[in-house]
């Protein structure tokens, strides 16, 4: 698409926008894009907000800072790394998060796996726990 059609098209959703008809901006972007509908839904909230789309195109950090993040996530310290993202791609939390997840998967898949493993376990032992505690109420309810 050139740039003056993308300019029309924006200027068009923005016009559907400000007359309170966001499901024709979405339709308008959907026909544009080829986009699904959760993703020009997404698109539109954001041109509505005054921002950009997203791209599908990941942020590229610098080589320095993907040092330091990938650094981080080795370390074990994925908070830290996750706030480095953030500031060096100038994304929001989410992203910065499953940007360093992702990285996080490719660094240490097995760690990841156990991890994973384990909350899975937690959350089993916390119904179980629940359940027993339900039932204890149950009995002595009806003492």
């Amino acid at each position: 698409m050139d740039t003056p059609s993308l300019q029309q098209l924006l200027d068009d959703i923005k016009a559907q926008i400000a007359s309170g008809n966001k499901i024709a901006a979405i339709k308008l972007y959907r026909d544009a894009t080829g986009a699904g509908l959760s993703e020009a839904k997404d698109a539109i909230e954001l041109i509505a907000a005054g921002k950009p789309p997203r791209t599908d195109a990941a942020p590229t950090l610098p080589d320095e800072a993907m040092q330091r993040v990938s650094a981080l996530v080795t370390a074990g310290r994925k908070i830290e790394a996750i706030k480095l993202y953030r500031q060096a791609a100038g994304v929001d939390l989410k992203e910065a998060k499953d940007a360093v997840d992702a990285l996080e998967g490719r660094i240490n898949p097995a760690a990841v796996v156990a991890r994973n493993a384990a909350m899975r376990r937690l959350v089993v032992l916390a119904l179980l726990i629940a359940v027993g505690l339900a039932a204890l109420m149950f009995f002595l309810i009806r003492a």
